[in-house]
């Protein structure tokens, strides 16, 4: 094991940026696989062929063996060192027999780690090139959990892979034992594949399957090249014939196929990983098929992927994604039973929070185990007791030394009865006769478990000869006495008295008592599905749990991606999906539904519940997403997020490009938009939790700049405004968010759940409504619903998603419903609504009609979520009582979901209810109490009122028409009196002006200018203010300059008069500000018609300015 081969050679060690390392099969010669021709030549592309392409790159070919065993030579018989040959040989290869992918990926880790021992070296970038089996060794070196603190782990500084024909997922042709000698032959293997190494190659081996895992977690930021061979590869094997002998055959085979070479499958996700077929067989995968135009599209794009990436990225990519895993706690549940021996069972609930790479690594028994049998410390546990004081040894054991730091009795003798309790009673007695024996000084333990007075110990020296030998003697001997005979091997205990109170303990789970384990992950993110799963499926040794629950039918199926890119475009879709029992199938079950790989029920559930979220962490989340969407991968990263404290933050930024659904209201409701930022500013509940400073506060009512206050109040806008009217903080305000909780039953035995937690802030009330702390509480404590099974807590967790934010919630901010109610009432009944006949304006009303659709619309949605949800627990509910009926399972969920599916009934029908609140709303008018008392309409219909209202304001529009169009017949008469007057006296006035100068031809004074010249500058003029008059009149970009020009000049006395504290001389600016504007659309309407909701007339606002108030009179 070593770099026989490093490019180039005489290179100062500043020059070389990147390191790249080509790695061959297992066993094979690290030359002759990279060899092609060129030319007709021979030509070995990666050495000194890639590192002409790349300069500023180190090209390293490594080799599996040692130089002794690649050189080793077998002498042929006869020779006189064939013996010594052929055993060193054996031993050789029965050593490499025993290896293992682990020990090559141990010995490759190794070579890798002594060739950058300088600190320069260790953060070095590399690539690795690897063929066939060599890319399963590079795999599992990168994916080595690291021994040492200062140990640098080379996933952390690779940059890409390269695999050429690597049997991820294995291969048929490499794990059987009748093509080890061809695949030696035609892979220049230096020794056949051992038995050990072809079997860990078979076909979804579990430790294969685990590596992939592993490797897909590790591998976030690495580019993956992967080619795939499409032509068969000629094998000689031996065959059988049938009248018996063996003959030589050959045979055609893929070594590789396409779905064992590919990494990216339903389980492992590879999100840089670019798949190329090559017209060649297995060997001519890394000689590029002698294709040199292959060969150099290769090294162009791995020489522009390394000039676009640099270390420094690739290391804040990997620290951010061991941040993420460490930072992220998976909650895991033991549930088992307590007081088995009382009539009635309860169940209690033990628990451990591990990090998301700690539980990946050990497992969730592990993990539990790690709370059970904590290590032991300075002679305690670490619950505090203390160990044991009487330590027993044989006699033919050495005795301990006098002095120790805790003191032993240590006792010698064949056979030996102690008696202990708990207590403070020690006892010991000897049965037969032994030597006279030391006795240390005892120091009586401290009374930790009862509440009974310690007991004073004396030792009594005896007679030698005396069978109590070492038996204690007490001051005042104690009121009760036991007896134990012990053997080692047979224990009798014979009371004679009543024994000594003994401590009462807490039970802790066992396995007679263990019931069900929940796992539960504390994000919705796809790719963590397989690894939690797998996971599971490795301790329970059966790699087949998992797979049916990721199968395409049950797991893939479900996922929705639409042909933008946004983020809330991909979630899983609601549904149930059960597996049969295995064995208990039937025959038409599988064309039912697929069947369990065990003989319990299996189940998958995806349901999106009602939840909410602060304004503030909506806007947070938004300029992630932003911020990262613009990028095309996630380096570099962001130093405030990678710096930050949150967890959500870093995973937008690292899994964006995933399924991680976690979606506003407006998200879920139409995921085919490709931006609801402004729908999601305008929800009902945060307009009504927020609280802005009106303007009325500060303007007067009576004047000019009231108006803008209704444009404040209906269309909110960030920033400064011109009148200096700001809003309040929207932190508190609140949104409706639309989550997922994904279920998996595994097995009978283990339950993991996926659901999207609450970001933890100052204030108090920011947890409420979060489905695990609720779960939790349900589960444990006095009063704790009792599960007995996994589907039991299956149906109590759906139960707690749903009701989470409708019934698990007091503040009155989160009361959805009652805010939806006010809310109507409030634009049913506002004033905005009264018919004043004196004036037509209708952009209130206006408002009002787009604020009632807008609530409609909302409901809707929440609706669609109820309804969505209604037909999940019917399909969870039809697939309960068909297990009860057909496999007598006893599943007794269907309690909790009869309840909570009666529960989403309400909810629908509440909706129904302000749906219908919300129409009447639209057509209803003030009643007769409330309208004005001239006003002569007292029950039109609110479309009727805004139809009259039009129709009126289009009478005065026409008036007006009518008006400009006198006035522009009387413009007409006065320019042609005018004109008249002009064509008679414009001549005149030319003659006398062209004699009335003084020029020397006319008034005969040679010092005067002349004629000729005084016509030129005339001529030049006149001709340059016609052009400019022109290019004014007509031309916008001198507007635009003389424009410009006036600001400036204008600009500062502008300014000055602003400052000035006199309401006159802001009511005269604005007054003449809304003179000059022109007719434009009321930002109510253009935020509604910017959101283009689907099915809603994008209705354009009508706003009027007032010049004159007797316009407008009826």
């Amino acid at each position: 094991m070593a770099f026989v081969s490093v490019s180039p050679m005489n290179v100062a060690e500043k020059d070389i940026k990147i390191d790249i390392v080509g790695v061959p099969a297992v066993l094979g010669d690290p030359f002759k696989t990279w060899n092609t021709t060129r030319d007709h030549h021979p030509y070995q592309w990666l050495g000194p062929g890639l590192q002409a392409e790349i300069p500023s790159a180190r090209v390293l070919l490594y080799d599996h063996l040692e130089p002794h065993e690649r050189s080793m030579e077998l002498k042929p018989i006869g020779h006189a060192e064939h013996k010594a040959t052929s055993e060193a040989y054996a031993a050789v290869q029965l050593r490499l027999g025993q290896y293992g992918i682990d020990e090559w990926a141990e010995r490759f880790h190794e070579t890798v780690r002594k060739s950058r021992d300088s600190a320069s070296l260790k953060r070095r970038p590399i690539v690795f090139i690897c063929h066939s089996t060599g890319g399963v060794v590079v795999k599992r070196a990168l994916t080595r959990k690291l021994q040492g603190k200062g140990e640098t782990s080379l996933s952390s500084i690779c940059l890409g892979i390269a695999f050429f024909g690597t049997p991820h997922h294995g291969s048929r042709v490499l794990s059987k034992l009748e093509f080890a000698t061809p695949v030696k032959n035609k892979m220049n293997l230096r020794f056949e594949m051992s038995e050990h190494l072809q079997a860990e190659f078979a076909l979804q081996h579990p430790e294969l399957e685990a590596g992939n895992h592993r490797f897909g977690a590790a591998s976030l930021g690495i580019k993956i090249w992967n080619y795939i061979e499409t032509k068969d590869t000629q094998l000689k094997v031996l065959v059988s014939a049938e009248g018996g002998g063996e003959f030589l055959t050959k045979v055609n085979l893929l070594v590789v196929d396409d779905s064992s070479a590919k990494m990216t499958t339903a389980e492992v996700l590879i999100e840089e990983e670019d798949v190329h077929y090559m017209n060649t067989n297995h060997v001519g995968l890394a000689r590029f098929a002698d294709d040199h135009g292959l060969r150099s599209d290769f090294c162009e794009d791995l020489k522009a992927y390394i000039k676009s990436t640099s270390a420094q990225d690739r290391a804040t990519h990997h620290a951010l994604t061991t941040s993420i895993m460490t930072d992220i706690k998976v909650d895991v549940h033991q549930f088992y039973a307590m007081d088995v021996d009382s009539d009635a069972i309860a169940m209690g609930v033990w628990s451990v929070r591990p990090n998301l790479q700690d539980y990946l690594e050990l497992g969730p028994d592990e993990c539990l185990k790690t709370r059970l049998h904590p290590p032991t410390e300075n002679g305690y546990h670490t619950n505090g007791n203390p160990k044991p004081l009487i330590k027993l040894r044989h006699a033919s054991e050495v005795s301990a030394p006098a002095a120790l730091e805790t003191p032993y009795i240590s006792i010698t003798a064949p056979e030996i009865t102690v008696a202990t309790t708990t207590g403070d009673v020690l006892a010991s007695s000897v049965n037969t006769k032994s030597a006279i024996l030391d006795t240390p000084t005892i120091i009586p333990p401290k009374n930790i478990h009862t509440r009974r007075p310690p007991l004073n110990i004396c030792i009594a020296h005896s007679d030698p000869d005396s069978a109590n030998l070492l038996a204690p003697k007490f001051a005042h001997p104690p009121p009760t006495s036991a007896v134990f005979e012990h053997d080692y091997n047979n224990v009798q205990h014979i009371t004679r008295e009543p024994k000594p109170q003994r401590a009462r303990t807490y039970q802790a789970p066992s396995r007679s008592t263990d019931r069900f384990r929940w796992v539960h992950i504390p994000y919705t993110h796809a790719g963590w599905v397989a690894p939690v799963l797998t996971t599971v499926s490795q301790e329970k040794k059966n790699m087949e749990l998992h797979k049916k629950l990721l199968s395409d039918s049950v797991w893939q199926s479900q996922h929705n991606k639409a042909r933008h890119a946004s983020s809330h475009a991909r979630f899983v879709r609601s549904a149930c999906k059960s597996l049969l029992p295995k064995a208990k199938d039937h025959h038409n079950d599988e064309l039912l539904s697929p069947t369990s790989s065990i003989d319990k029920a299996q189940l998958a559930l995806y349901l999106p519940y009602l939840h909410w979220d602060n304004f503030d962490q909506l806007q947070t989340r938004a300029t992630v997403i932003q911020k990262r969407g613009s990028l095309p991968h996630a380096r570099p990263i962001d130093r405030d997020i990678a710096k930050g404290k949150s967890v959500e933050c870093k995973l937008i930024w690292q899994y964006l490009n995933s399924n991680r659904p976690l979606h506003t209201l407006d998200q879920y409701g139409y995921p085919s938009l490709r931006n609801t930022a402004v729908r999601d500013a305008d929800q009902v509940i945060y307009k009504q939790t927020r609280n802005p400073i009106l303007p009325e506060n500060i303007v007067p009512k009576g004047s000019p700049m009231h108006n803008i206050g209704a444009i404040l109040r209906a269309a909110r806008a960030s920033g400064p405004r011109p009148n200096k009217i700001k809003t309040m903080s929207d932190g508190a305000a609140k949104v409706l968010m639309v989550d997922q909780l994904w279920l998996f039953v595994v097995d009978a035995e283990t339950v993991v759940t996926f659901a999207a937690p609450k970001e933890k802030t100052e204030d108090p009330q920011s947890e409420q409504g979060d489905v695990r702390d609720i779960l939790y509480k349900n589960i444990n404590g006095d009063h704790a619903n009792q599960c007995n099974d996994c589907y039991d807590f299956a149906a109590l967790a759906v139960a707690t998603a749903i009701t989470a934010l409708l019934d698990h919630t007091d503040d009155p901010n989160l009361q959805v419903f009652r805010i939806f109610e006010e809310y109507i009432s409030e634009l049913e009944f506002r004033d905005n609504h009264r018919l004043d006949v004196q004036y037509v304006d209708n952009r209130d009303d206006l408002n009002a009609l787009l604020e009632l659709r807008d609530v409609e619309d909302e409901l809707g949605t929440i609706q669609k979520l109820f309804t969505e949800q209604h037909k999940t627990l019917k399909d969870m509910l039809q697939q309960y009582s068909e297990l009860n009926t057909r496999y007598q399972l006893g599943l007794n969920g269907t309690r909790v979901l009869d309840n909570v599916d009666h529960c989403v009934v309400t909810y629908l029908e509440q909706i129904a209810s302000m749906l219908k609140g919300a129409e009447v709303a639209q057509n209803a008018v003030s009643d007769q109490a409330n309208s004005a008392p001239n006003n002569p309409l007292t029950d039109p219909q609110f479309e009727k009122l805004l139809d009259m209202k039009q129709k009126q304001a289009n009478i005065v529009e026409a008036h007006l028409a009518r008006e400009q169009t006198e006035v522009a017949a009387d413009q007409s008469r006065s320019v042609m009196i005018f004109t008249i007057f002009t064509i008679i006296f414009l001549p005149l006035s030319f003659m006398a002006s062209v004699f009335g100068m003084n020029v020397s031809q006319w008034s005969g004074v040679p010092s005067n200018i002349d004629a000729h010249a005084a016509f030129v500058y005339m001529g030049c003029i006149s001709l340059a203010v016609i052009v400019v008059a022109l290019l004014v009149a007509f031309n916008k970009y001198t507007r635009r300059i003389l424009q410009r020009l006036w600001r400036k000049m204008a600009g500062p006395a502008t300014r000055l008069l602003q400052r000035v504290p006199s309401e006159r001389v802001h009511q005269a600016l604005h007054y003449w500000d809304v003179e000059r504007q022109p007719l434009r659309e009321s930002p109510v309407a253009a935020r509604e018609r910017s959101r283009s909701r689907p099915g809603r007339p994008q209705t354009r606002g009508y706003e009027m300015r007032i010049f004159n108030k007797s316009h407008f009179e009826v």
